[in-house]
């Protein structure tokens, strides 16, 4: 008896699903570019995504009957829940093929549905970006225009579910407005090479604004935001790893913080696995680099690692990884990059990645060869001690256990940023650790300059000096202090950190639920 009514509602889905158009989807794919469902169907599991609000859009009735439907414009706003490998998620995706995925009155309420479903079904929120911002055809519409808001009508919503659930975001296309603000305001955020494009203001504005001529590469492409400024974390070769790495990163984190972080039952590694090549991976002479990736590889769970901000702050390096089928956050210095310094541009990297850290109750492990924050006129010039100190506040508030395995150098302010504050940290040190307020070379020379300089020999005078330091900065002279807890062969620290993850992932567990503080985006 309502066979009329059911076959109307079939053919508004059938519109909906039409997305733009014909022509507008062949104009998306001649431009090598996958619709917003594809990418979902590519992302989710198979027949998962139950849509919410799939029959919003813009209607044309006819007019001499208004019972008619003529056309329908979707909402470029696509959203719903769907499973990710067996898990659920608040999905969210742009459609390009509808006005360039502009942002209206009804994308913002959308928008703010989206998130307030996020926050009560307390479900991961991922977004599938692709949008050219506000549009100013839209006053004209409603006939006046209106003061700006922050993007919808949950601010205060967007803000808090950085704080309750895993935020990522993947960026397709020209991303402007709105949408730079949700790459930003994420735990994680990708963006496809020479695909995406990211800024507040197009080309046609900036143009407009201040004369500059500017492509969407030099404006927003992924060699500025992924190298230089941090805007974005990853970028990636297509939209399929695109889509990949937001399956791998979350993958290592829990739903919520109401959850620990799951364990991988199929990825695990021997967990006494010993690596001799790790007592020669770090050069007696402490100049010279070595990789330490490497490193990694050989103490984490092979094949574990997923770095976050590779090409940005390069001298810190902050992954995901696993011990043991354990998810745990991962920090080294990376020598080949000023020493591995703690520089301007690393300040803000390593901040965000312990705030998530700590957020979502990943334990973290530190590899630390610190020599200090990067001097010279340009570090004064950037900030750098300002920048550092505060990121060094992060590890301070941190609450989740940290490991620290001291391989290198240890020195100054930035040092002794790289375990958590009046907490316990569990730490271990190599033999070839070294650590003190300042290094022994330049140090021993700033303190007895003018016996150096007024000696027969200085050189010779600089070189006793310096051995003389260097016998009492042994690391076995602190063990002896009890400056530190353990030195040892570095072959066991795999098998020493495969059984901390087990006692601080029994100590996290009671730690449930948001935390104090919010999470910085």
């Amino acid at each position: 008896m309502w066979r009329k009514e059911l076959d109307e509602l079939a053919r508004r889905k059938q519109l909906a699903h039409g997305l733009g158009g014909e022509k507008n989807i062949a104009k998306q794919h001649a431009h090598g570019k996958m619709t917003v469902r594809e990418r979902i169907d590519i992302l989710c599991d198979q027949d998962t995504f139950l849509e919410r609000g799939l029959l919003a859009g813009v209607p044309t009735y006819d007019d001499h009957d208004p019972h008619v439907l003529k056309s329908l414009v979707p909402c470029p706003f696509v959203m719903g829940v769907a499973k990710i490998d067996g898990r659920r998620v608040a999905l969210h995706g742009d459609d390009f093929t509808v006005k360039g995925a502009s942002v209206g009155r009804m994308y913002k309420s959308k928008g703010a549905y989206f998130v307030k479903m996020a926050r009560s079904l307390k479900l991961p929120m991922v977004r599938l970006v692709e949008g050219a911002g506000g549009s100013i055809k839209e006053i004209l519409e409603i006939g006046h225009t209106e003061l700006p808001s922050s993007g919808d009508e949950c601010a205060q919503d967007r803000v808090e579910v950085m704080s309750e659930v895993p935020v990522v975001s993947a960026g397709f296309g020209s991303v402007a407005g709105l949408g730079a603000l949700y790459m930003v305001q994420s735990h994680f955020s990708v963006m496809v090479r020479n695909m995406c494009h990211v800024f507040v203001g197009g080309p046609p504005l900036v143009k407009s604004a201040f004369g500059e001529d500017l492509t969407k590469e030099e404006l927003g492409g992924y060699l500025l935001h992924t190298r230089q400024t941090g805007v974005v974390d990853n970028d990636a070769v297509d939209e399929r790893d695109a889509l990949n790495q937001v399956k791998r990163f979350l993958s290592y984190l829990p739903s919520n913080v109401w959850e620990m972080p799951a364990r991988h039952g199929d990825r695990y590694d021997v967990p006494n696995r010993r690596e001799p090549d790790l007592r020669s991976i770090i050069p007696r002479n402490k100049r010279k680099p070595y990789n330490i990736r490497e490193l990694l590889r050989l103490v984490l769970d092979r094949d574990s690692i997923f770095e976050i901000g590779k090409y940005q702050g390069r001298s810190q390096i902050t992954a995901l990884a696993r011990l043991n089928g354990y998810p745990v956050g991962v920090l080294a210095n990376d020598p080949r990059f000023l020493g591995g310094s703690f520089n301007y541009d690393v300040a803000e990297k390593f901040q965000r990645f312990i705030d998530m850290c700590d957020t979502f109750h990943l334990p973290i492990v530190n590899f630390p060869d610190q020599p200090g924050f990067t001097i010279g006129s340009q570090s004064e010039l950037q900030g750098t001690i300002r920048k550092g100190v505060r990121a060094s506040f992060a590890m301070i508030q941190a609450t989740i256990p940290m490991a620290v395995i001291y391989i290198r150098k240890c020195f100054g302010v930035a040092g002794g940023a790289q375990k958590s504050g009046l907490r316990l940290s569990w730490r271990y040190a190599w033999p070839s650790a070294v650590w003190g307020n300042i290094p022994v070379e330049g140090g021993v020379y700033a303190a007895h300059r003018r016996e150096i300089e007024a000696a027969d020999n200085p050189r010779e005078y600089l070189e006793k000096l310096q051995d003389t330091y260097r016998a009492v900065a042994s690391p076995f002279r602190t063990a002896e202090a009890f400056g530190i807890e353990d030195i040892i062969d570095p072959v066991e620290t795999r098998p020493l950190l495969c059984e901390w993850v087990e006692m601080a992932y029994q100590i996290e567990k009671d730690n449930l639920g948001p935390k104090k503080r919010g999470m910085r985006c």
